[in-house]
């Protein structure tokens, strides 16, 4: 049996979790083709145990999704058995299903937080996008319902070609809406999204510095890139916050489990380490060649190799393999060019109020991610000391009360 130990620079902290591929909608950008479930999906019981073995490895947060989490019957009972262990427990959901007993089962069962799907701020183009009558609706309705029971709502949308330009009423919408978060994730061609266009990397690369600049007047509703990780090149570019978020954890402190138990280093590839039911997460997790691999930032090829912002940010994994079949490979997404030297990694010194705000944030890797990210602010700012004013500046959602279970400054 394997030990249950994980290295503390290479720990699970953040594992999304597909429980099954059953779904009630049909959205062509879906990453998992979800619909029907898979004729072998794992069962109560083996859920249960991985939950043990997450906890046992380090895990801290899970995000309990699917295809609709919510189709399966046992779902609460998994989340409760996340939270007692410790689990910070976020569910990903589209909304339909989200009644108000739905929405009171998820606070019993200690879930922290729901991120609900919105593509488009038109009803109509959105309940055509995902493939169901109402589904906007439904969706607007559960976001309402979860802030009515005191659970944290995060706004996700996908940005492709056909809603680029609704992007920025997207945003208003979410803030409107008490959104903790607006995630927008940029579109991987995987699943069924193989179909889907991508955008440029110059488009890219103009919404990411717009979306950098958002951060300050949404503030302090978190303003966040997903499956972009130059946004914190950009941001330090501009000498902006948000260097305490995004960059790729694929493999190194993120992994995703699929419904039948395989472990990949990223919902947004195929890519199998292993699988659960073949001697446990521990193993896949702490051997798995692939998984080892990434964890060796002289793995990167092409400029990102080479960049100076590689370990800052290190490219998208899955869209470098969705393109060239080489998890290795460049960012096509990214149009940036190394320069060849790298960036100031000088000692800071850290005030006692600043040190203490740090630590009162109970979630390690989060910890981990804001100490590193306001370092690189204050480096990009040339201040040598971290005062808690500076921290203020610097972490985007610092203005917020105590709220998502009391957890402040959240990544």
């Amino acid at each position: 049996m394997h030990p249950m130990t994980a290295h503390p620079s290479f720990q699970p902290s953040l594992v999304s979790w597909n429980l099954t591929k059953k779904c009630n909608l049909k959205c062509p950008h879906c990453y998992l083709d979800a619909g029907r479930s898979t004729a072998r999906e794992l069962d109560t019981e083996e859920c249960l145990a991985l939950v043990d073995e997450m906890a046992d490895l380090g895990t801290e947060m899970v995000i309990l999704t699917g295809g609709e989490p919510l189709l399966r019957k046992d779902i609460y009972q998994i989340a409760q058995a996340a939270s007692r262990r410790g689990l910070w427990v976020v569910m990903g959901t589209n909304g339909v299903l989200v009644t108000d007993p739905v929405a009171e089962k998820m606070v019993e069962c200690g879930v922290r937080g729901v991120g609900i799907s919105i593509d488009s701020i038109d009803a109509d183009r959105h309940d055509a996008f995902r493939g169901g009558r109402d589904a906007w609706h439904h969706s607007v309705r559960a976001l309402e319902t979860c802030r009515r029971h005191g659970l944290e709502v995060l706004v996700q949308t996908t940005v492709m070609e056909e809603n680029y330009d609704e992007i920025s009423d997207l945003l208003a919408f979410a803030r409107d809406q008490g959104a903790w978060s607006f995630n927008l994730y940029f579109l991987v061609q995987t699943g069924r999204g193989t179909t889907m266009t991508e955008l440029t990397a110059e488009r890219t690369e103009a919404l990411l510095a717009w979306l950098t600049r958002q951060q300050e007047e949404y503030r302090p509703m978190l303003v966040r890139a997903k499956c972009a990780p130059q946004f914190k090149r950009i941001a330090y570019e501009q000498g902006l916050a948000g260097l305490e978020s995004g960059g790729c954890m694929a493999g190194t402190h993120y992994c995703r489990i699929t419904p039948e138990g395989n472990v990949t280093p990223c919902p947004y590839t195929a890519e199998v380490a292993g699988n659960v039911l073949e001697g446990g997460f521990a193993s896949v997790w702490l051997d798995a060649p692939l998984l080892r691999d990434l964890r060796d930032p002289e793995r990167l090829e092409g400029r990102c190799g080479a960049c100076e912002y590689r370990d800052l940010c290190g490219g998208c994994r899955c869209r470098a393999y969705a393109q060239t079949g080489n998890l290795f490979a460049e960012d096509p997404a990214c149009p940036h060019q190394p320069s060849g030297a790298r960036l100031d990694t000088g000692a800071l010194r850290w005030s006692p109020e600043a040190r203490a705000r740090l630590e009162r944030i109970p979630i390690r890797f989060i910890r981990r991610k804001l100490e590193s990210g306001i370092e690189a602010f204050a480096r990009r700012r040339g201040e040598e000391l971290i005062t808690a004013e500076l921290m203020e500046e610097g972490m985007q959602g610092a203005a917020r009360g105590p709220v998502f279970g009391g957890r402040p400054g959240s990544s």
